[in-house]
């Protein structure tokens, strides 16, 4: 489809495949701000209407400035707190977030990176209890916590492989008991 599409020396890159239609979203604002001045005022916008455009326009250019100042602060501020939010939310030298102490990235450093997996998978909810001598998972989530594993390629960080039945050297069990998408590391034969 942009194999037709002509760029001239200087442009920028076209542009790749978006979230939300911005035309349709302007077409929508457009509509509703019509009816609140219908409401309001009792008619749209018309020409020759009394008031004087230059004015209205004049007006509405420095509530606007005023709105773009607001706008370029609050975008600042916004930028600081996920800057921080991500520092909190950083790995160790093994690979864990510091704060959730959950595989990186975590759900909070994924968000705040807005970093989509290839396959939506469940959150898995990681739960220590020392000394760790096995991991247990819900056998119906054995294959998502793996497949977590993979995605962020902890394995490799580790400098090790994920083998059947032993991951990092600890033995994998299944425990119906537990929740679907809850992982525990816990002693050995450790019942809930």
């Amino acid at each position: 489809m942009t194999e037709n599409l002509r760029q001239r020396p200087g442009d920028q890159p076209l542009p790749t495949e978006g979230k939300l239609n911005v035309q349709d979203a302007l077409i929508r604002h457009i509509e509703a701000r019509r009816d609140l001045g219908i409401q309001r005022y009792g008619r749209p916008l018309q020409t020759f209407n009394g008031r004087s455009a230059i004015k209205d326009l004049l007006d509405e250019l420095l509530d606007g400035a005023a709105y773009a100042m607001q706008v370029e602060m609050e975008l600042a501020a916004t930028q600081t707190r996920i800057r921080e939010a991500l520092h909190r939310h950083r790995a160790d030298e093994i690979g864990v977030c510091v704060t959730c102490r959950t595989y990186t990235p975590c759900a909070t450093r994924r968000i705040l990176l807005d970093v989509a997996a290839p396959a939506p998978a469940p959150d898995i909810t990681v739960t220590t209890v020392h000394p760790v001598e096995e991991i247990a998972v819900h056998p119906d989530s054995l294959d998502d916590f793996k497949a977590q594993l993979k995605l962020h390629t902890v394995e490799e960080r580790l400098k090790q492989s994920i083998l059947p039945g032993s991951i990092f050297g600890f033995d994998v069990v299944t425990d119906p008991s537990l929740p679907p998408n809850a992982v525990h590391l816990r002693p050995r034969n450790r019942k809930q």
